[in-house]
């Protein structure tokens, strides 16, 4: 059977260790959810300018239709005139 002075002795042995491992497990979890938050923000950002990057493309898209559009109008007007 165990001393109380050989309990004592395990007991402040182990005792800090373990409270110390506790401890980092929370402030490492705690860096986790820091890091997952940062990494929302950042996901939302980029979203957002993808969205805009989309939105300018679709403007250009639209500008180069009309632009083609009006062309082709031009082309067939030239070749109605030439055919009569």
């Amino acid at each position: 059977m165990l001393s109380e002075t050989q309990l004592l002795t395990i007991a402040l042995a182990t005792v800090p260790t373990i409270l110390l491992v506790a401890i980092g497990i929370l402030l490492n979890n705690h860096r986790l959810d820091d890091m997952k938050d940062r990494l929302g923000g950042i996901k939302d950002t980029l979203r957002a300018e993808i969205k805009a990057g989309d939105a300018a493309i679709l403007s250009q898209m639209a500008t180069y239709r009309m632009d083609i559009i009006s062309k082709i109008a031009e082309l067939d007007n030239g070749i109605t005139r030439l055919e009569r």
